[in-house]
């Protein structure tokens, strides 16, 4: 039986490791985190019927997502310009029900063997065949396969393709308020039942925010600015939150007072929590020649920004299209490889152009416009009825 490791506990590795489990394949993954619940696990995911969804049937877990997934409004959408005005509203009903992350990461982690997640293993560099691990753990080595499922900063695709993630002119603060129901009755009215994008056009500046099946809503603000301006404008420092509050409102000036409340009405004392984030990404049609041993699937292989809510469903699908390879061929890693990533490039490839101009549309003027006739493509391309008769494409004027 041939030796298999996974690098990350992502939805992308627990993904893989589940269905290889399920086929009686063993595989062990390495993370880094010290145990399942080390990091917050904040946000939804939108599992579609071909991807993700399709991964959670293979792993046999299809009817355990639908159980713990929100149909009642998750769909719903709203678009609006920075005055509030509306643009789009939407009201779900389609088969894309969604999961918050903690549900789905929890599924997929209990169903796997005990041992198989070597948790607080800090992967610190990968040779073929060879995993050295930090604090001072011995290497480990006499792996067939390295598959790596270790994200945007992967150890592993150094070894496959010396092309760098580049900084894609996005920075802004991840906010996440908790019970929003009872301590932000406001915020939750404006952001609704399901999710919110609100557009600066001219400033070219955006407001994401979707409610969590814990009643909790996040926020993404985020703004076209230049990698350090984060640090520059002291906006990744927590420390001091009146300063933080002063500043965002200065940078949100000419917005409308409901969507300020989202970003300024946070109480860390009480459970919500601020991070800075500057979105990084890999080149579109990213790719490099098939190497014995090693591969990458999910971020690690296509990294992108989240601007098109295809992440998580690439991520699943390369675990599912991997999967299938090993069963078909498991005493020939090498050809299961190269099909799995002959298969996977091209695939990433429109992914990541769609999302590359999603971005560039929703930080320009006109972004809302763009983002109206997605919207009405995407619903005609899904041919659901139902959906597009509670579909409202407002009106500009």
């Amino acid at each position: 039986m041939n030796n298999l490791i996974i690098i990350g506990a992502g939805p992308s590795g627990l993904t893989l490791a589940y269905i290889l489990h399920t086929n009686n394949i063993p595989c062990t993954i390495f993370e880094a985190d010290a145990s399942p619940n080390s990091r917050s696990q904040v946000g939804t995911r939108d599992l579609h019927p071909k991807s993700g969804q399709a991964a959670l049937k293979a792993a046999g877990l299809l009817e355990e997502f639908i159980i713990y997934s929100r149909a009642d409004g998750a769909e719903d959408m709203i678009i609006c310009d920075k005055d509030g005005k509306r643009y789009v509203e939407v009201i779900g009903e389609r088969d894309q029900p969604e999961i918050d992350r903690l549900e789905l990461r929890r599924m997929l982690i209990e169903g796997l063997p005990r041992g198989c997640i070597k948790w607080g293993s800090k992967v610190k560099s990968v040779e073929v065949g060879i995993v050295h691990l930090e604090d001072g753990k011995e290497k480990e080595s006499g792996f067939d396969l390295i598959v790596g499922a270790d994200g945007a900063w992967s150890k592993v695709r150094p070894l496959l393709t010396h092309i760098p993630l580049f900084y894609s002119g996005v920075s802004g603060l991840d906010i996440a308020l908790g019970d929003a129901d009872e301590r932000h009755p406001e915020i939750s009215k404006t952001v609704g039942r399901g999710s919110m994008f609100a557009f600066g056009e001219e400033e070219r500046r955006v407001m994401l925010c979707q409610r969590l099946g814990d009643k909790s809503v996040r926020c993404y603000a985020f703004a076209h600015s230049p990698e350090n301006c984060l640090k520059e404008n002291k906006v990744d420092n927590d420390d001091d939150l009146e300063l933080l509050r002063h500043q965002l409102l200065t940078e949100y000036k000419n917005w409308s007072p409901d969507l300020q409340r989202i970003i300024t009405d946070f109480d860390t004392t009480k459970g919500d929590d601020i991070t800075p984030r500057a979105l990084y990404m890999l080149p579109v049609g990213i790719h490099w020649p098939t190497t014995p041993g090693l591969t990458l699937i999910g971020d690690a292989a296509h990294l992108m920004t989240p601007f098109a809510g295809q992440g998580v469903n690439m991520a699943m699908l390369d675990a599912l299209e991997l999967a299938q390879q090993i069963i078909e061929q498991p005493e020939h890693l090498a050809e299961a490889v190269q099909a799995y990533e002959e298969a996977m490039f091209p695939r990433a490839k429109v992914v990541m152009e769609r999302t590359w101009q999603s971005l560039l549309s929703r930080f320009a003027p006109g972004g809302i416009a763009v983002f109206k006739e997605m919207v009405r493509e995407r619903l005609e391309e899904m041919g659901n009825e139902g959906a597009m008769k509670k579909v409202k494409l407002l009106s500009e004027n």
